[in-house]
């Protein structure tokens, strides 16, 4: 067996010598370097998977700003979002499995199934949940506020981005394997594909050494030799534990190699896992987004079209079809991205809020696709 692992790492290498994609990489790290001193972001991890292979994955940075633990492979951050599109993968292995359907119906949302939930479309307005998850509150508070509204619309009719609304797959999960969440998760997914480092819960992220610490920008007045002057600058803050009581929709925590073999088994390379055919239906648009649509309005010479599929986010970048999923808490911002056409993928993970993961994706896609300068990033 060892010599056979032998074997195979030494095709991987020679395969990953030979990717044109690899020519990027230099250019890459270097603009994460100089983005990462100009926007003050102590901690960065960065991968890259083309054709099925990781063929790039770095650590950047320290894990708490004032000192020295560097930011590896294995440093755990809080994904946010990004959750949403591993949650949606468990469902379509379920699916496939025949043990969850997407038209189970959600009882406390009149008409509503779990393809609504995935896709964002279940009526619901988003307004107010957020905060109940930012103080706290639990599942079984958010259920009963969704129970006191009236639909604003059809389910399937109107996209609305909704993180309380989504986590009630957890609960669809739980009904039909008569198992917790993050066993399923485990046993069907995580296991499998040997992300070791990858949880749903909260003890899982705060036990652990190598993990970074969360990050907020602050504006700190200073006495100079022409007076006094402002100066923006990163400081450690305290961790956010409540979107782990929603773990479907934004509680799961991770690394860049966990989250690098994550991107090649959802781009084809885990058929024994991942069923590339059944993928394709969830990574599908089906609902415009008018809130990616508004962000992006300043990109319109690539982007043309945003809309959600079935827990991922879908763009028209360029003429062609891009998935991806943001994830953004208090201290973290992340991106999971890949061009399903090219076979090309990037993962970043932060460890400070700021749109730099997104900037810096739009921009290594720019070079990948070889399109006309743009600068994504100032």
């Amino acid at each position: 067996m060892r010599i056979i692992f032998m074997f195979l790492m030494v095709l991987t290498a020679a395969y990953a010598e030979s990717d044109p994609v690899l020519s990027i990489v230099p250019k890459l790290e270097s603009l994460v370097q100089k983005a990462m001193h100009q926007k003050k972001i102590p901690g960065v991890a960065v991968a890259v998977v083309s054709k099925g292979k990781i063929i790039y994955m770095k650590g950047f940075g320290v894990r708490t700003v004032g000192q020295q633990a560097p930011v590896d492979k294995k440093t755990l951050f809080q994904i946010g979002s990004i959750s949403k599109a591993i949650s949606s993968t468990l469902i379509a292995i379920l699916n496939r499995a025949q043990e969850i359907s997407l038209d189970h119906p959600i009882e406390i949302i009149p008409g509503a199934t779990l393809w609504h939930v995935l896709s964002h479309s279940t009526g619901i307005p988003s307004a107010g949940f957020n905060a109940l998850i930012e103080r706290g509150g639990s599942p079984l508070e958010a259920d009963k506020k969704i129970q006191s509204i009236t639909l604003e619309e059809q389910p399937g009719t109107k996209f609305a981005y909704h993180n309380v609304v989504y986590n009630l797959l957890t609960n669809v999960i739980e009904d039909q394997s008569k198992a917790s969440f993050e066993s399923v998760l485990q046993r069907k997914l995580l296991k499998p594909l040997n992300m070791t480092n990858t949880s749903s819960t909260w003890d899982a992220f705060i036990s652990q050494e190598n993990r970074v610490s969360i990050h907020v920008s602050k504006k700190v007045k200073l006495k100079g030799k022409k007076g006094a002057m402002a100066k923006i600058v990163m400081q450690k803050a305290p961790y956010r534990k409540d979107y782990t009581n929603f773990p479907a929709a934004g509680g799961f925590s991770s690394n860049i190699h966990d989250m690098a073999l994550f991107l090649a088994a959802v781009m084809g390379a885990r058929p024994d896992v991942i069923s590339s055919q059944e993928l394709d239906y969830f990574i599908r648009p089906v609902i415009h987004t008018p809130d990616q649509w508004h962000r992006t309005r300043n990109h319109r010479d690539r982007i043309t079209e945003t809309q959600y599929a079935l827990g991922w986010r879908h763009l028209t970048f360029a003429g062609r079809p891009l998935v991806f999923h943001g994830g953004w808490l208090r201290g973290f911002s992340t991106m999971l991205a890949f061009l399903p056409e090219q076979q090309v993928g990037i993962v970043i993970l932060q460890n400070a809020e700021s749109s730099l993961a997104f900037r810096l994706s739009m921009q290594f896609f720019d070079w990948v696709l070889g399109l006309p300068a743009k600068k994504w990033i100032e």
